[in-house]
């Protein structure tokens, strides 16, 4: 725009304000004297704005007034709203304790039970193993009566032939022949006898055979149970971890190395090895055992990460005012990465810990104001920042839901919030990814 163009736009605005705001003389009287007040034309502006602004300021205070009730009538219906459905998961985490609570002790029961089972299959092996000494006696008793009866029977037909080619002797080897015969019956009266006792211990390895066959089945079938209802358990929690960002394997690996409890009774691998050979039961039913030992391991792994894992948000009223990563800075207004939630609430509003564990920073501390932060356990950390006061000190055991703090805004802060992180391995994780698989841990 060239000089000639700004000097009409001004020569235009000159005469629009001559029009507007002429000067203007108020004549008034006073004891006999006639004076005058002169409004030049900046006095007429600013008295034209204060008119202006009063009538928009009465405007918008009618309006006010008019929409006052209805306004307070919506607040009021959601402050309703929000009351009941937080009574409405308080009821859902009291029914799902009940029933995680049911659902341990009755695998304890059965655990136990199992435990039982294997005890007694143990005494039956043993029991075997005696009869099978017991049996190769008797068999080997039988071939010694057996040997000595063929060797009898060779002597009395050396007796019958002596007997036939010496006729002198003949009442001498007819009493020899009648004693050597009463020998011979005795010696078969014992075979029969062996026959006997190995025919009924023949019928006991096999009625012990059937009772065991019968016990592997009755444990496979519980095992078959055990494994059937812990199954989708196992699957559910496994994607509730999942939703959380967390690698599964890493955090049962954590549970893993902090398990060191182990026992039982010392059993020799060839012993063992010999039982299964003489039962013809194999490995099927142990690799069944081991194989329900370590779903049941990586059940119980599950259940630690869960209640290690801090699924619940750290208020019980509040809104969220800032998500997680990239956002606008309050202050600077340019772009930042935040690395929590904001949850917004009325001042001096309760903070409570998200999952249980050891307070380890609990004081001020630069741009976060009053701070906290709490070791969960398997390198997972929460922080909560901008509080009005600490109800917790440095080492304290919190556990799931205790009141921690207030909300406030001390800090580098613009309103009453708590600001939220989550770290796992000292890494920043989304609190909201968190928050969704709490919605799945905590529902009916």
């Amino acid at each position: 725009m060239n000089n000639e163009e700004t000097r009409d736009w001004r020569a235009v605005l000159g005469d629009l304000s001559d029009r507007l705001f002429p000067e203007r003389q108020f004549y008034y009287r006073s004891q006999g004297n006639v004076r005058f007040v002169s409004l030049n034309k900046p006095a007429q502006g600013i008295l034209a704005t204060i008119l202006v602004a009063s009538f928009g300021w009465v405007v918008f205070a009618s309006v006010y007034l008019l929409f006052k009730d209805q306004i307070i009538e919506a607040k009021n219906r959601r402050i309703a709203n929000m009351e009941s459905a937080y009574e409405q998961l308080a009821q859902e985490l009291s029914d799902t304790q009940d029933h995680f609570v049911a659902l341990t002790s009755d695998l304890e029961a059965k655990h136990k039970q199992l435990l039982d089972l294997v005890h007694y299959k143990g005494s039956l092996e043993n029991k075997l193993s005696a009869l099978t000494d017991e049996l190769d006696t008797v068999i080997s008793e039988r071939d010694k009566a057996l040997t000595l009866k063929r060797v009898l029977k060779a002597q009395v037909e050396r007796l019958e032939n002596n007997l036939s080619a010496t006729s002198n002797h003949n009442s001498t080897l007819s009493d020899s022949l009648q004693e050597t015969r009463l020998s011979l019956s005795q010696i078969t009266r014992d075979r029969d006898g062996a026959r006997k006792l190995h025919h009924s211990a023949a019928k006991r390895v096999v009625a012990l055979e059937n009772r065991l066959t019968e016990l592997k089945s009755s444990q496979q079938d519980l095992i078959n149970r055990i494994q059937d209802r812990t199954h989708i358990s196992v699957g559910e929690m496994e994607s509730m971890v999942k939703l959380t960002g967390l690698d599964v394997g890493a955090l049962l690996r954590l549970t893993d190395a902090s398990e060191t409890a182990q026992g039982g009774p010392l059993v020799s691998l060839d012993a063992a090895k010999s039982a299964n050979e003489f039962s013809g039961m194999g490995n099927q039913f142990e690799n069944s055992v081991l194989e329900l030992e370590l779903h049941l391991a990586r059940w119980e792994g599950l259940q630690q990460v869960l209640q290690t894992l801090p699924l619940t948000p750290p208020a019980d009223n509040y809104y969220l005012s800032s998500g997680f990563g990239k956002r606008k800075d309050p202050f600077t207004k340019r772009w930042a990465m935040h690395y929590g939630l904001d949850f917004a609430g009325p001042f001096k509003t309760i903070v409570r810990a998200t999952a249980g564990g050891v307070v380890t920073y609990a004081g001020r501390k630069g741009p976060y104001g009053r701070f906290l932060e709490i070791d969960h356990g398997l390198g997972v950390k929460t922080r909560y920042a901008h509080l009005h006061k600490i109800l917790v000190k440095k080492g304290s055991k919190v556990k799931f839901r205790q009141k921690i703090g207030m909300m406030g805004s001390t800090g580098r802060s613009t309103g009453s919030h708590v600001h939220y992180e989550v770290l796992f391995k000292g890494r920043a994780q989304d609190p909201e990814k968190f928050l969704k698989a709490g919605k799945y841990v905590f529902k009916d």
